[in-house]
Formats: structure tokens, sequence, C-alpha cells
């Protein structure tokens, strides 16, 4: 059933609103998503991605692996509606399913492989005519009872301390708003362009 805010409506991520996820990734000024399409958490390392492609063969590559995952339910998130229309979305899933942070050289010296039951939330995007009025705190709160739902566990996530790459890097989210939520800050990972820092919380 759809879960309800004071201004919009969410969905999870399904065969039946995967249309909606394409509306809202095809949409001008949306960002990375329109070619990245929220893959790169659910690839295990840079394999996948070192041919050398044009963004725009990477996105008819990353639609279609991201279609044929949520086919097999190997996909999950939460998409936010305005008046029917999808403006918003978040993805998260279980770290087998987004497997790339287990990668990384300085979140390996932090977190324990045999952390159980641990979630992840990766990927925020919201539509340009829609920012700064709630939609990835929406997003946030629903991904959070949607886990909850599903047995809870600890949940990570990823936001930006800094970047020099431009707005389209703001996709992890912000610390304030993972704080207002209840997360907690862990440790931070990396000092490069790019700087996140890991959050974590219990559901």
């Amino acid at each position: 059933m759809p879960q309800k805010n004071p201004e919009f409506t969410t969905r999870e991520l399904s065969k039946k609103t995967w249309a909606d996820l394409e509306k809202l990734f095809t949409k001008p000024g949306i960002g990375d998503a329109w070619w990245c399409w929220c893959t790169f958490h659910q690839t295990a390392s840079f394999s996948h991605e070192n041919v050398a492609r044009t963004r725009s063969e990477r996105a008819e590559v990353n639609r279609a692996r991201k279609r044929d995952l949520v086919g097999k339910g190997e996909a999950h998130g939460v998409i936010v509606y305005a008046d029917d229309e999808p403006v918003g979305w978040c993805q998260y899933g279980r770290r087998e399913e987004l497997p790339r942070m287990d990668h990384n050289r300085t979140y390996r010296r932090i977190a324990s492989e045999n952390d159980l039951s641990l979630w992840r939330i990766t990927c925020f995007v919201v539509d340009k005519n829609h920012r700064k009025q709630g939609v990835a705190t929406a997003a946030l709160k629903v991904v959070l009872e949607s886990i909850k739902d599903r047995g809870g566990g600890i949940v990570e996530a990823y936001p930006l301390v800094k970047t020099d790459q431009g707005p389209g890097y703001m996709y992890p989210g912000r610390i304030s708003m993972f704080e207002k939520a209840g997360f907690r800050k862990v440790a931070p990972l990396g000092s490069g362009r790019t700087q996140t820092v890991l959050m974590r919380k219990r559901v």
C-alpha cells in the first residue's frame, strides 16, 4: 500500500512501479541518475565499468541491468510522488545486495565482516523542480520503516562531508538529514576530492 506524508506519497520499487522510476531517471537535470541508474553500489568492484563507454552507452547497459535486478527482486528502494508524479527516490538494501562499500579499504578497517542484519542506504535522487521541499527526508523516513518491517538491524549511510565535483555528487544525502533521523557518525571514509562519513542507526 502507498505510504502517505504531508505532501508526498511513496511506493516501493517493483515491477509495477518500474515505469515510474524510468520516468524519474529520464527527466531533464536529474543528475547522474540518467546514466548510473543507481547500479554503482550493486556492483562489487570496478570490473564491470572498466570498458571504455560513453555515458549514453553506460546508461543503456545500466538501465537494462537495473530492470533485470528489479525483475528478480534484487533491487530495493522507495519512489516519492507529488500528485502521482514521481519526484524522488531512495535506494536501500541488505549488505549482500549493495556490496560496493565492502571493497572500500577505509571501510574494511572500520567495519566487521560479521556484522549481521546490516542494511545500506546508498542513493537519493530528487527532481530538480522539487528540491529543498523535504522529498529526500520523506523517502528516508519510509525506507527506515520498510527496513524495520523486514526485521530491522543496523542501517548504514554514507553522506557527503564535502565535494568539489558539483551537485551531482550529493546523491548519498546530507549529514544533517541523517542526524535528524537518529543516525550517529562512526568514522570518516576517505580524504580525497569527495569525502564521506560512515553513519549508523539500529532499527
